[in-house]
């Protein structure tokens, strides 16, 4: 799971699914497992493999991630503003039910900051409020295609698919 990947498709909202207003590119996530640290990043006129060099436009979420402990993530607003959003822990009903390791297939990811970049020189860095966080449930995962559902509570129902590609290093 470490190291670039390449979101080939998703039915997730911008910036996730590779666009940014007009503008469409190539969305890519970068794992470091040893600093526990994952990056969302999107590129828009780049070039390469990867189309992820010497791109015009690029945006860069930063964020923590460690093994979800299968407590919901409750939104205290409805919308899709992650900025603004706050996060409180609700004990779902089932999630120590028979000692469930929800860690071993999900992760809990916190967002710190998203910075947009033009021509490499950074215009803007948002940093995000203290339990802006999602879930992330690994699906499929071999050494070329990943497969993960990322949510807004850990429920299924709030869920987005992400299919991607072994990224270049």
């Amino acid at each position: 799971m470490e190291g670039p990947w390449i979101v080939l498709y998703t039915d997730a909202p911008p910036p996730s699914n590779g666009q940014l207003g007009p503008f469409k590119g190539v969305a890519k996530q970068v794992i470091d497992l040893q600093k526990g640290t994952y990056k969302n990043e999107l590129y828009v006129g780049g070039s390469g493999t990867d189309e992820d060099e010497n791109a015009w436009l690029r945006a860069v979420l930063e964020a923590t991630l460690k093994e979800w402990d299968g407590v919901y993530l409750d939104n205290d607003k409805d919308n899709d503003d992650d900025s603004v959003t706050t996060v409180s822990a609700t004990a779902s009903s089932d999630s120590n039910k028979n000692n469930i390791d929800h860690g071993a297939t999900t992760w809990r990811v916190d967002f710190v900051s998203l910075t947009l970049s033009i021509f490499q020189l950074p215009i803007f860095t948002q940093k995000f409020k203290e339990g802006t966080a999602r879930t992330w449930k690994m699906t499929y995962l071999d050494g070329d295609t990943r497969i993960v559902r990322a949510g807004k509570t850990g429920r299924g129902e709030d869920d987005w698919i992400f299919y991607m590609r072994r990224g270049e290093e």
